[in-house]
Order: structure tokens, then C-alpha cells, then sequence
């Protein structure tokens, strides 16, 4: 993009849900966050992290035909619908997928939507240091709005309780709070949005663990749960523990280490993995799993010393 600078998207920090007059309130979609940047007769998207998808979601490449004022940039969800609902497994699995005529065929099937819910760049200008409201109330003048691959997220205001019961009562991801004068600040996480995430809770066996990338201390505890009377991998927590838990788990770990496997870990973890005997039982926060059943953002809650290890049931993919 000749005319454009390559940016990186606005963060939230995590808030219990609360109503304001000050805030708008929105769905949190469940799906790869994106730039999109459009310009002449091109479209290219940008993950958060800066990687080009552009390739891996064909069915997008034509946004600049739907949006009026290019030059332009907007920031929003891909998403790929289920049965009416967000699926991060299908959209995972179009992120995985290399073979073009494989993503042709998939794009043609289960398409992918782009939910744009902020403008950075309207007009090949920078609209960042506007107010969220007229930002929004752009949005509305630039997006043709009966086109199927570009929705715009809609909001309400003030109740924002009332929404996130909402979105818990459809399983949907949570909600975004986000403040009605603030400004776009590119590459930071700001106070000025709160993100209100709908989490599950699991009991499961601690299987392992890997060192921090220091190679000192607690890294992760590795995961499992039991199906058909085996362990399975449930994937790994590295956060949610402080460094004095972090210290006495560790410990506790240390006495009760194994040379062998007791579950199987994906190749790449395995060298990592320092297996110890199924004996502790911890409690974990997750967002969802994906199609492998491993959890997505889990958070460390504590050990559950009443629960013997075999009552640990593993967590099904989605």
C-alpha cells in the first residue's frame, strides 16, 4: 500500500461487565483480527501481528468494491459462521489450509465475513484521532451494507450487563465496551476499551509441565483429561499464577517427576514437556477449544485437592 501506513490494531484490557453512559457496547466475534487496507482496485489484510491472509481468504480481496473513501483502512473480525454462530475451529481450519483450490473450494462452501466494527483512514487521511461516534457514524457512510462479505458490527449503548447476559445466553464469545470519545491508538493496549469474556470452567489433570523461556522457573503446566479410561491432551496454562504459586507448583512438580510419556503431546511440545505422575487435580478458565480439544485461553484457577484424578473428563473439541 503505496499511500498507507502498516499499522498494528488497538487492544483492550479485561473488565467485569458493568453499564455505562460513556460507552458503546458490542459483540466480541470469535475470529482472526484484521486490518483491512484498500486501496485502488486492491484489498490486503493484515493480521494483528502484521502477516498478510489475503491469500488464505479469497472471498475478501475484493472489499475496496464495497467500501466507498479509499484510501482506506479498517479494522475488524474474520469470521466464518456455523450454524449461525462464529466457529474459531472452521476459520482455524482455513487458516491451516495451503492448497489453493482446497481455499477456493472452502471460501465457495463456508465463506468467510469480514465484521468491521473502527476506521483508521478515510479518504487516504488518518481519522484516528477522532472520536469513536463519528468514527462509527463513518463506517456507516463508507460500507455498502447489503454486501454479503462485509458486515458492521452494531453496538448499543449503555447496557452493557444486558448484552453480555445476551451474548452468554447464545454462547457467543462476550462483549467489547468501548469509550464514546476516545481516540484510535494504533499498537496499544488502552483502558479506553474493555473487552467482557464469557469463560468456561474445567477440572484437569497436570500431566507436566515446561520451564519459562529463561529456562528458570514455571512456564506452563501441560493438561489433560481422561476419555475411555485414558489421558488426553488438553493443551497447556501459563498464566493465572503468581510467582510464589508458580514457585510451590514447581516444587511439588519436581518430586513427583517421570521419564516416560504419560500422555501424547503434539512433536513440537514433546522435547519441552517434563512429564510428571497424574496425581494433581487444577482448576482452568477457558474461552472455548479448538477442533483438537485444546483449550483457548486458559488461566490457571488454583489445585482442587478433593477431586481424585480419574473424575477429570476430558474436554470434547469443537
Amino acid at each position: 500500500m503505496e499511500n498507507l501506513p502498516l499499522l498494528r490494531p488497538m487492544l483492550a484490557t479485561s473488565s467485569k461487565p458493568y453499564d455505562s453512559g460513556e460507552h458503546l457496547f458490542e459483540v466480541k466475534w470469535d475470529g482472526y483480527r484484521c486490518l483491512s487496507y484498500l486501496e485502488g482496485n486492491t484489498t490486503v489484510l493484515y493480521s494483528r501481528n502484521g502477516i498478510d491472509l489475503s491469500a488464505k481468504f479469497p472471498e475478501l480481496v475484493k472489499l475496496h468494491g464495497r467500501v466507498n473513501s479509499a484510501p482506506a483502512i479498517l479494522d475488524g473480525e474474520i469470521v466464518v459462521f456455523k450454524e449461525g454462530k462464529p466457529s474459531f475451529a472452521a476459520l482455524q481450519s482455513r487458516g491451516r489450509m495451503k492448497n489453493i483450490k482446497t481455499i477456493g473450494r472452502t471460501s465457495l462452501e463456508r465463506p468467510a465475513v469480514f465484521i468491521v466494527f473502527d476506521v483508521l483512514y478515510s479518504g487516504g487521511k488518518s481519522v484516528m484521532d477522532l472520536p469513536l461516534e463519528k468514527r462509527k457514524g463513518l463506517l456507516e457512510e463508507m460500507v455498502d451494507q447489503g454486501a454479503e462479505e462485509i458486515s458492521i458490527s452494531q453496538y448499543v449503548h449503555k447496557n452493557g450487563l444486558d448484552l453480555y447476559s445476551a451474548c452468554v445466553a447464545q454462547g457467543l464469545e462476550g462483549v467489547m465496551a468501548k469509550k464514546l470519545d476516545s481516540a484510535y491508538l494504533p499498537g496499544r493496549r488502552s483502558p479506553y476499551w474493555h473487552k467482557f469474556r464469557h469463560t468456561r470452567e474445567v477440572d484437569l489433570v497436570i500431566c507436566g509441565y515446561q520451564r519459562g523461556s529463561s529456562g528458570r522457573g514455571l512456564g506452563s503446566l501441560v493438561l489433560g483429561g481422561y476419555r475411555d479410561g485414558n489421558l488426553v491432551f488438553q493443551g497447556k496454562v501459563g498464566t493465572g499464577f503468581s510467582e510464589r504459586e508458580a514457585a510451590a507448583l514447581l516444587e511439588a512438580l519436581q518430586k513427583i517427576e517421570l521419564s516416560r510419556e504419560i500422555v501424547k503431546v503434539p512433536q513440537e511440545e514433546r522435547r519441552r514437556t517434563i512429564f510428571v505422575r497424574p496425581m494433581l487435580v487444577c482448576i482452568v478458565d477457558y474461552l472455548t477449544t479448538t477442533s483438537e480439544g485444546y483449550l483457548r485461553h486458559p488461566v490457571y484457577r488454583g489445585i482442587r485437592r478433593d477431586k481424585p484424578p480419574e473424575e477429570c473428563v476430558a474436554v470434547e473439541g469443537n
